[in-house]
């Protein structure tokens, strides 16, 4: 498959070589020709790639439970006076924050005198959709914001990421003889006939420090013994700005991320030699990640134990976390499916529709595997004084 043009030249001006990292986020984000940015994504069971809150609203409901519990804790904690924000991150379509808004009309309507909605999306695309989404909405006000607006003027609420984090570019780290190294993108053939392979490329001194710093931490091994060459994974180089803006965003209260994420052990395991990267469209998967740039979606897992410390690091306290399927069930997801029958007794395909869209919220090989990871405010430690000297003998072994 020949490179477009738009990145041939990209490449090209930048040398004939780029990070993975570079690729993915010109490939997703580029304001002319990147996959959000364009406005051709689709989600949905007839789009690209589904979510949760695209199967219907009784997934937003039923976390709107668990989001009115926060919010009444927080209401104790300040003056009657203070505004509160339910802040949505990567908030896709807006369906999630037109559903959530609906669900608090019914189990908490005094919630939305004193509350604003508040999305945060770089993709102007993706700001018109959402602005259509919840232009019926005329009961909260409803704001665009970026987490650098917000820092200006923090404010007290919720932070939500719904499947946001997956798609923050990440750095590919590759094991070759004995060393790792950075995963980039080279040109070849350059013009209309140009294509793209893989290559190798340095480590950045941020990319080293990131992940001398979690194996000790976490005491987990990056590379994993027992990996053979070519191992390769992913590194989420991007989670550190995130939660330092994030938290300058948010004065007090709670954040959830709902998204792809598995253990460190699992992650960085000698098994998985492949990482966790896919492209996604019309609803198939694949591995092929530099087919038609700009046209699929590029999506990475989450490593829980690097996410928790870069949070904690940036004043969040981690709460818990727990499987979407769990999660859903506690918040009584197996009461409204056994309600559906006299809902929709007059309606049987609406019924098995409903039946099916639950199902595959909580089914393990669908959306059930999703993590929910829960934080509050904190404040974070700092390393031990002697961890320079240790930092520096790692890079010697590794690197």
């Amino acid at each position: 498959m020949n490179c477009p043009i738009w990145l041939s030249k990209r490449i090209s001006d930048a040398g004939g070589s780029i990070s993975f990292y570079e690729y993915m986020d010109w490939s997703l984000n580029d304001p002319e020709f990147g996959f959000y940015s364009t406005g051709q994504v689709s989600i949905g069971e007839k789009g690209d790639f589904v979510t949760s809150p695209s199967l219907s609203n009784d997934f937003a409901q039923l976390l709107a439970a668990q989001l009115a519990q926060w919010f009444k804790k927080l209401e104790e904690t300040v003056s009657k006076d203070t505004r509160l924000s339910l802040i949505e991150f990567g908030p896709g379509d807006g369906n999630l924050s037109f559903d959530l808004i609906d669900a608090f009309e019914t189990i908490c309507p005094e919630l939305l005198s004193r509350l604003q909605l508040i999305l945060v999306e770089c993709n102007r695309s993706m700001i018109e959709r959402q602005k259509k989404s919840i232009s019926s909405k005329n009961n909260i006000q409803v704001l665009w914001k970026s987490f650098d607006d917000l820092s200006r003027s923090p404010v007290v609420g919720i932070l939500i990421s719904n499947e946001g984090l997956d798609v923050l570019p990440v750095e590919r780290i590759i094991l070759r003889d004995g060393k790792l190294k950075r995963l980039g993108v080279e040109l070849l053939n350059n013009g209309i006939n140009s294509k793209l392979r893989y290559k190798d490329l340095s480590l950045t001194e941020e990319l080293k420090s990131q992940i001398y710093k979690a194996s000790r931490k976490l005491g987990i091994s990056i590379p994993p013994a027992g990996a053979l060459d070519g191992w390769c994974s992913e590194w989420h180089i991007d989670l550190k700005p995130w939660f330092h803006q994030a938290s300058r965003s948010l004065e007090k209260g709670h954040l959830l991320i709902i998204d792809y994420a598995m253990e460190a052990k699992r992650y960085y395991s000698q098994n998985r030699s492949k990482g966790s990267m896919l492209a996604y469209k019309n609803q198939v998967a694949s591995q092929h990640l530099l087919t038609e740039p700009g046209s699929w979606d590029l999506t990475s897992h989450l490593c829980i134990e690097t996410l928790i410390l870069e949070a904690e690091k940036n004043q969040f306290k981690f709460i818990g976390e727990a499987r979407q399927g769990q999660a859903l069930l506690a918040l009584g997801l197996a009461e409204r499916l056994s309600s559906l029958q006299v809902k929709y007794s007059n309606n049987l395909s609406e019924a098995f529709r409903r039946r099916e869209a639950l199902l595959r919220l909580v089914d393990p090989l669908c959306l059930g595997e999703f993590r929910w990871l829960a934080f509050d405010r904190s404040s974070h430690c700092e390393l031990p004084s002697n961890e320079q000297k240790l930092e520096t003998l790692f890079l010697k072994k590794y690197f």
